[in-house]
């Protein structure tokens, strides 16, 4: 299935340990870059739909347009977002909007190299290190069920400590706060 959300799993455990030093958004932004070709052989009814992107030297040049507009697009988007929520809203799910070149950079080195292998493990037309090699050598490393369920776990673990993490910061700002009156 392409631009699976199931992908977000590691990020979100990498985005819990790593915090501002990487750009969920601009981690998602590159799935979705990565998968643009597939869904365009998807439309045309191609036989083969893990083409050049799936390989490594695709997934390196998705990276660059995926960051480079990834950043400002996703910029937008946590602002727009920002200015949607209602005040009680705000107080749960407002997000800094600000993503440094840093983060734009290790949200699209992660997103386009896990997604590169992940799907190398599960699609067998995907040519994974071509031109160095022709065929697959991570078919079938894991199962589809066994990759979904990592995804999956790690997805859970991701979102429960960022949920920890966001508390014991809301508790501190709560204390700095009642610490200055």
């Amino acid at each position: 299935m392409p631009v699976t959300p199931l992908h977000l799993g590691p990020a979100m455990v990498l985005k819990a340990g790593t915090g501002k030093t990487m750009s969920l958004t601009v981690f998602a932004f590159s799935q979705v870059a990565m998968d643009v070709e597939v869904l365009v052989r998807i439309a045309i009814d191609a036989d083969r739909l893990h083409g050049f992107t799936n390989t490594i030297l695709g997934a390196s040049v998705v990276l660059f347009p995926a960051v480079l507009l990834g950043r400002p697009v996703c910029r937008a988007f946590l602002s727009w977002w920002n200015r949607n929520l209602s005040a009680k809203q705000s107080e749960l799910l407002s997000v800094d909007p600000d993503i440094s070149w840093l983060a734009a950079w290790s949200g699209g080195i992660f997103g386009v190299y896990s997604h590169w292998f992940l799907d190398a493990m599960m699609h067998a037309d995907a040519l994974a290190v071509w031109p160095m090699v022709h065929g697959n050598p991570f078919i079938d490393w894991l199962s589809i069920g066994e990759i979904n369920g990592l995804c999956l776990v790690s997805l859970a673990v991701g979102l429960f400590a960022l949920c920890v993490m966001a508390g014991i910061r809301r508790m501190r700002n709560q204390i700095g706060v009642s610490n200055k009156r």
